[in-house]
């Protein structure tokens, strides 16, 4: 093993390089392999780089020996919990539906045709429905665009909407992970939701101007920073959904996103 101070010794781009590397590798076999590139460094006077362009070269070799060692899941995949990775999967689909579908219809759109300029200039198809493309296109698109458009609603409206793509995500994943409760539960809860904007006649759109949305991400990137018994991408992929989130809620509340969602509802 390497000693605290051992790493002194080396610069501070080449420990990077060295933890970079480690992050490739699954995470059992990550710290052995780490403390073995750093002691050959240490003992190395010159030719760092090159030793580390070398030991890339092996990473897939590397991550193969892990795979056949019964190494490739590691103890934190492995170690996963129940309430933290059904957490994780419910909002990655859940939540991670509606708001990258807000972000791809929205201000990716709003943006990438210039609608402001559009608008201003009194011409050009400014309707959100008229920048599709046509024809033969449009059909193949067309299921993409359904559930993209639906997806980016849900973001919009929020409160009982995402309650209801929240619910039908949870029991999804209690069918996938084989937990009836979940299932029920989270039938149950789409179900409210969804009697409660059709039987109880209770409002969808601006009852929950993103706080919704926000209060689901914040919980997305708490899961992401501090979960320990999560895959590297699931993290990644919260931590994204709750930036994304993050934006829907900003949107309700200043003059670009109210400028945005007039656009796109009308």
């Amino acid at each position: 093993m390497v000693t605290g101070a051992a790493p002194a010794a080396l610069t501070t781009g080449v420990r990077l390089a060295v933890a970079t590397l480690a992050l490739l590798l699954p995470a059992a076999f990550r710290d052995r392999q780490r403390a073995e590139w750093t002691a050959d460094l240490m003992t190395l006077p010159a030719g760092h780089w090159r030793y580390l362009f070398g030991a890339a070269r092996t990473l897939p070799a590397l991550r193969a020996a892990a795979h056949r060692a019964g190494l490739s899941r590691g103890p934190v995949a492995a170690a996963a919990t129940f309430p933290s990775d059904a957490l994780a999967r419910t909002l990655l689909a859940g939540l991670g539906w509606p708001v990258l579908s807000w972000l791809l219809m929205v201000p990716l759109r709003y943006f990438l045709f210039d609608i402001p300029g559009r608008i201003a200039a009194g011409g050009g198809p400014d309707d959100p429905k008229s920048l599709w493309p046509s024809g033969a296109l449009f059909v193949v698109l067309l299921p993409l665009i359904l559930a993209l458009t639906f997806g980016a609603y849900v973001a919009l409206a929020g409160g009982w909407l995402l309650a209801a793509s929240i619910g039908l995500a949870g029991a999804a994943v209690g069918v996938g992970l084989r937990r009836l409760w979940l299932a029920v539960a989270g039938l149950s809860l789409a179900a409210a939701a969804l009697l409660a904007v059709t039987v109880a006649g209770l409002p969808v759109f601006d009852a929950d101007p993103g706080y919704g949305a926000a209060l689901l991400g914040t919980t997305a990137v708490a899961l992401g920073l501090w979960s320990r018994t999560l895959s590297r991408w699931q993290r990644g992929w919260l931590l994204t959904i709750g930036l994304a989130a993050a934006a829907v809620l900003a949107a309700h509340h200043t003059p670009l996103g109210a400028a945005m969602h007039t656009w796109y509802l009308d």
